[in-house]
């Protein structure tokens, strides 16, 4: 009854959420609008916000379809290094501070995977990352390539998760105490999706990490070779 309450409810929120998006997006092209600063930037808050619900919304149908075994991935050869550039050029944008940095490879690499879930796995470690700087973020990704694997490193300078934190890092729920309270935002869903996302691949994922540390998360992703 649970799931089933969760799956109607989330998707009632659907409609609202796309209205709500096309009235905010006529809003902000408005012409008479842009001309009014205040008018203007109450137009982009209810963009951002929406956008952030809708991103919160999408989260909790991704865990549902995930425990349903209603994910099919649809796999794809594509060049990592393009993705990643993209993947990163559109998580800066939403970046008040900080910066996410990318070291391409010198040669191109393919993997054979669902492209969308891959972008929405670094997307969630980089979102993790920004959420658990103290300061401004700073993120670093960068790849190993190897023989037959490439490693993606995702890596941010944070907090860090002392050892007893990482066992159930992974855990459906689960969030990271920043003190006596939960004040950091979220559902603690994003790295039960990462990781169900990462073994539904047959990929490798593991954190090092160490308290005052940062964390850096590291998945080994099969390399496509044509046979």
């Amino acid at each position: 009854m649970q799931k089933d309450f969760i799956n109607n409810m989330t998707h009632e929120f659907k409609t609202p959420i796309s209205s709500i998006k096309i009235a905010a997006d006529f809003l902000a092209n408005d012409a008479s609008l842009k001309n009014n600063e205040r008018l203007n930037r109450y137009a982009q808050i209810i963009r951002e916000q929406n956008q952030r619900l809708n991103n919160q919304v999408e989260k909790v149908l991704n865990v549902a379809r995930l425990e349903n075994d209603s994910i099919k991935l649809k796999r794809e050869i594509f060049e990592i290094n393009q993705t990643l550039s993209e993947i990163i050029k559109n998580e800066s944008l939403k970046l008040k501070q900080g910066n996410i940095s990318f070291i391409p490879t010198a040669e191109k690499i393919y993997i054979y995977a669902d492209k969308l879930h891959f972008v929405n796995v670094v997307a969630n470690i980089i979102d993790n990352g920004v959420k658990y700087s103290t300061a401004e973020p700073v993120i670093e990704i960068f790849l190993n390539d190897g023989q037959k694997e490439v490693l993606l490193h995702i890596k941010d300078h944070g907090i860090g998760i002392d050892k007893e934190n990482q066992k159930k890092l992974f855990d459906k729920f689960y969030r990271v105490s920043t003190g006596n309270v939960h004040n950091v935002k979220g559902f603690g869903l994003g790295l039960f999706y990462v990781k169900n996302i990462c073994l539904a691949h047959g990929w490798a994922i593991q954190v090092q990490s160490e308290p005052g540390q940062g964390a850096e998360f590291i998945i080994s992703i099969s390399k496509y070779k044509e046979v």
